[in-house]
């Protein structure tokens, strides 16, 4: 059976979670009234998240399943869009930390070329987890992520779970040459292409 990393419905739920959070409570505010609208915020979601955090412990993986249900609950929200593309940044930015030290402060010494062959072969062990047994090509120039049968695709069939995986990408980007990037979609199975894929290029 096809699985996937824990950590992606973690952070879709934890991300979910913490933009649900209100920022303020008024003064007026009726929290039985307003509290229940805010799905991230559920005694559902949060056992969920406790749930999760415990798989990624065990390094458990899920089923697709479970992940496609979760994708599909998030997609009915209007800011599907921005919870996709934070998570994914969420994603890189715990592949960068569980790096040393050392590694870190010697990415950053890198010259631009080498940065971005650096940041490919990071990327990979990283989309790795999160593509599980399909077949996927990363390319450092430019930087590129091609992946056939993508799970967020067949999950939701506007193309905005794709987010994810782009917001991966610009991240370990930045984190390794220290420039800012945009991650283009420009083919997506969700639209009828053979493939998903996500083509960066440098913002100047």
């Amino acid at each position: 059976m096809a699985t996937i990393t824990p950590t992606f419905p973690l952070l879709l739920l934890e991300t979910m979670r913490d933009m649900d959070h209100p920022a303020e409570v008024l003064e007026d505010e009726d929290l039985t009234i307003s509290m229940p609208r805010r799905l991230g915020l559920s005694d559902v979601v949060l056992m969920q998240i406790h749930r999760l955090r415990e798989e990624v412990r065990q390094r458990r993986p899920q089923t697709l399943d479970d992940v496609e249900s979760l994708i599909r609950l998030v997609i009915r929200r209007p800011d599907a869009i921005r919870i996709f593309r934070e998570a994914g940044r969420r994603q890189a930015v715990l592949a960068w930390e569980a790096r040393s030290r050392t590694a870190r402060r010697l990415a950053r010494l890198l010259p631009s070329t080498l940065a971005l062959y650096a940041a490919r072969w990071a990327s990979r062990s990283v989309f790795a987890e999160l593509f599980g047994t399909r077949s996927f090509r990363i390319a450092a120039r430019p930087p590129a992520v091609r992946v056939e049968g993508s799970l967020s695709a067949q999950a939701d069939p506007r193309g905005a779970a794709c987010t994810f995986y782009g917001g991966v990408l610009t991240e370990m980007l930045q984190h390794f040459t220290h420039q800012d990037w945009y991650v283009e979609h420009p083919e997506c199975e969700a639209r009828g292409g053979s493939a998903c894929e996500w083509r960066a290029r440098l913002i100047q």
